[in-house]
């Protein structure tokens, strides 16, 4: 008896202490209508949201409001559970949400999520160390360190031999700047709300040209041989990446299609395949695929990887063949010597500005450059000479995105891809 009172102040201290953590989640049951603006507070901070549907409710108009971050709710387009928003990650935690309903009405429940944040610089100076290697798989920000202080896995991971590289976007906000603390909400949606071990995809890469490595090999196997969870629920032989950010509202930046490209050309050669732009047949599902595919191209009704970034992919899958020696038809860095005849040098790519095309042509004058949006339209440029094997080519009034360059000097042709960022 004694013993026990001794032992029950520092009991009492340590429940305490417990009652005063922040919960991971919490759920809110809410009856809405058109047109309201409904209010919810917590006893504690919150650094993400979700709302789960009934079958048959849309969003449509529909915003959530977190502090300064008033974001537009889109369908959630991984969910296995029922219908449901995009998760809604904020820019900085906070105890009061509001919920302009637009044209929803009905039953619903707003899920709240709580990750605690990493400290100051974690994340940069776990990369300090990291270096990559030409060809060579890029830098990745492993799961230990964006993951510090969540519950890892409890199950051990399953392998596959991978074939298909499926892409995604994340469908939430285009305004969050702290990408790991995204990548720790998924993680919490996925395994708290979702149910799954794991977060659904192998790698997530922010717009800030940074990857996350996703699915944990547990020191088993690598993470990109771990069986996912993002095609329509027939994963075998899938890699999902998933490029942070709504790609039918904006257009996917360079930095993260650079590492996306780099991404997908080392795991291709890593499994030995050559072509890029080959299809073959997905077992899981019976489709006929592209190596390189989007979400929407499996089984499952979604807008997945958003309008921008499918339209994309044609020239993700070309930029890939020119990655890691799959072929060298087009250089796109400049030589110290002057072009030999009938190559074209294209740099920087991608750009912010001009671009300069290298190529001794038998007649000059004969040169002529287009430019090609991802949609497949023209789109103005301005190119003058600016040396005997020089021109600098100048688009006008394009947008941030993916293109096709196409030049001739009237003998030869060059058609590459090339990333513009504004």
């Amino acid at each position: 008896m004694k013993s026990l009172r001794l032992l029950l102040p520092g009991l009492l201290l340590t429940i305490r202490a417990l009652a005063q953590m922040p919960q991971p989640t919490e759920t809110r049951s809410l009856i809405l209508l058109p047109h309201q603006a409904v209010s919810v507070a917590y006893d504690q901070l919150y650094s993400s949201a979700v709302l789960l549907l009934q079958s048959g409710q849309l969003l449509a108009n529909t915003y959530l409001v977190a502090g300064s971050d008033t974001l537009r709710l889109y369908p959630e387009p991984h969910s296995e559970r029922g219908p449901s928003s995009a998760l809604c990650v904020f820019r900085k935690p906070v105890s009061q949400l509001t919920l302009l309903t637009g044209e929803l009405a009905g039953a619903v429940s707003l899920v709240s999520l709580y990750v605690p944040p990493l400290p100051a610089d974690h994340v940069a100076n776990a990369l300090r160390s990291m270096a990559r290697q030409d060809c060579g798989k890029p830098q990745v920000v492993p799961v230990s360190v964006w993951r510090k202080g969540l519950a890892p896995p409890k199950e051990r991971p399953i392998a596959t031999t991978v074939q298909f590289v499926v892409v995604h976007h994340s469908a939430g906000s285009n305004t969050v700047a702290d990408y790991a603390e995204e990548v720790r909400n998924i993680y919490l949606l996925h395994t708290q709300t979702n149910g799954w071990n794991d977060v659904g995809y192998n790698f997530l890469v922010g717009q800030n040209g940074l990857i996350y490595e996703g699915r944990d090999g547990q020191g088993i196997i690598d993470g990109d041989n771990v069986l996912g969870a993002h095609f329509c629920s027939q994963n075998s032989g899938t890699m999902g990446i998933c490029l942070m950010g709504n790609f039918n509202d904006g257009q996917p930046n360079a930095a993260s299609l650079t590492v996306l490209e780099q991404l997908i050309g080392w795991k291709l050669k890593k499994e030995g395949i050559t072509d890029p732009n080959a299809r073959a047949t997905h077992a899981s599902s019976g489709k006929v695929l592209n190596l390189i595919s989007g979400h929407r191209d499996g089984s499952c009704a979604t807008e997945c990887p958003g309008e921008n970034l499918y339209a994309a992919l044609p020239i993700i899958r070309q930029v890939v063949t020119q990655t890691c020696s799959f072929t060298t038809a087009v250089v796109q860095t400049p030589l110290a010597t002057e072009p030999t005849l009938g190559t074209w040098m294209v740099y920087p790519n991608p750009s912010n500005g001009p671009i300069t095309v290298q190529h001794q042509a038998d007649d000059p004058a004969q040169v002529r450059f287009t430019l090609i949006d991802a949609l497949g339209r023209n789109v103005p440029v301005y190119y003058q000479q600016t040396a005997a094997a020089s021109w600098l080519v100048t688009p006008v009034g394009s947008v941030a995105g993916a293109y096709w360059l196409k030049g001739t000097d009237g003998i030869g042709v060059i058609e590459t891809a090339l990333w513009l960022g504004r």
